[in-house]
């Protein structure tokens, strides 16, 4: 049943009210210095736009007004951004008058753009395992009909491997300019950052000396928390025996999963993290990562670090959910179908032979990350605003 907002939003008194402003607003002539930012639909200071952000404030102070889109007001940004209620007309007004657009998503809301405005879709997955787009078949048609609206304004999408490369030329419903590049959001875990660890620990009462293992499971269209849970004791316990150390497990729920398991309880000493703002930050500061089908396997694997997959649902999310990229065999993770072969592949991880492997992966799908994603696109932009759109890095394509 509609809600109260939602038959209003639906009205036809309200949709003329809001069309009519959205004609106005863009009647304003376009800000060469601004750019606005959406993360998931209005959901945080995170991923790939928040990295960006911060690389324009770094690199080109004063140079750009930067405006957040946002469902929470409250939500904390960096000085220099100033947050915008997701969805309204004033979010149109500034949507109507930037220079430059970026966003993660291409279901979020979006006016029509300009010839003279530029579209940075930086999506939100480096790599993944999962196929998404136009390769996979049962899509809602509401939703592909949003992307390729989406992709016929976009201006310029980027990867970090020839793999994801490929996917974005040919099944994206895209033909624009793709360049290969680092992904911004990685220039945060390239590099061991102590304060970032410390704050982190801190903030959930860890020891520093304690080491960190991520428990990151995917979202699952239907609800089974057995398949988001495992004996956190026991496989921490594994964890700190074979890499000689002290082990806290810290549980990151999808941001779909926060709100269908609002009872989800931890024992004691297990850490609940899914109300951090910034996945990459915690990767950044965790030492040993457990996940399923996540795409953040790949990420935390460019670092270095071990990434260990349970997969106790594999055959019934085959068929319930989504095909995979690759077959479990060309993955370098060490993976478990069972929390006892969990156990097992732990004892008989060996760091000689994971480097081994993922140096064989990302040779095979091309992979070039230095961490210097946010610069390389801060200085596009940059160069989109001085009216020089036109020549960006075509060496690329």
């Amino acid at each position: 049943m509609p809600s109260v907002k939602e038959k209003i939003r639906n009205s036809l008194p309200y949709r003329l009210y809001r069309n009519t402003a959205i004609f106005i607003v863009r009647l304003f002539p376009v800000k060469k210095n601004k750019v606005v930012f959406d993360n998931f639909g209005g959901k945080g200071f995170g991923d790939d736009p928040k990295y960006i952000a911060l690389a324009l404030l770094k690199n080109y102070p004063g140079e750009f007004k930067l405006y957040w889109f946002t469902k929470d007001m409250k939500t904390p940004l960096a000085e220099g951004i100033v947050p915008v209620k997701y969805g309204t007309i004033k979010a149109a007004y500034h949507m109507a008058t930037a220079k430059v657009w970026v966003d993660n998503i291409k279901s979020s809301f979006k006016i029509k753009k300009k010839k003279n405005q530029f579209y940075i879709q930086t999506w939100h997955s480096t790599l993944g395992l999962k196929k998404n787009e136009a390769q996979v078949s049962n899509l809602p048609e509401k939703y592909v009909k949003e992307a390729k609206r989406d992709a016929a304004m976009t201006d310029l999408m980027y990867s970090n491997n020839d793999f994801r490369y490929e996917i974005y030329k040919n099944h994206f419903w895209y033909t624009g300019k793709v360049i290969k590049c680092s992904v911004p959001r990685n220039s945060v875990i390239m590099e061991r950052n102590e304060e970032l660890i410390n704050n982190i620990k801190e903030k959930y009462g860890i020891r520093k000396e304690q080491a960190l293992l991520l428990y990151a499971p995917t979202f699952r269209k239907e609800k089974n928390k057995e398949n988001i849970s495992f004996d956190y004791y026991k496989v921490c316990n594994a964890i700190g025996h074979k890499f000689g150390t002290e082990c806290v497990c810290m549980v990151r729920l999808h941001p779909n999963d926060t709100t269908r398991y609002p009872d989800m309880v931890l024992p004691e000493g297990v850490v609940n993290v899914s109300d951090y703002p910034d996945m990459q930050e915690l990767l950044a500061a965790c030492d040993y990562l457990i996940t399923d089908y996540s795409a953040v396997m790949f990420d935390f694997s460019f670092a270095k670090k071990p990434v260990f997959l349970l997969m106790k649902d594999y055959e019934e999310y085959l068929k319930k959910e989504r095909e995979l990229q690759f077959t479990m065999e060309e993955l370098p993770f060490c993976r478990a179908l069972t929390e006892e072969e969990l156990l097992q592949v732990i004892e008989n991880y060996s760091e000689n032979k994971y480097q081994e492997k993922c140096n064989v992966f990302f040779e095979r799908i091309g992979l070039n990350e230095n961490g210097d994603g946010a610069k390389v696109i801060a200085g596009i932009i940059y160069e989109s605003s001085k009216g020089l759109s036109g020549k960006l890095h075509s060496d690329f394509n």
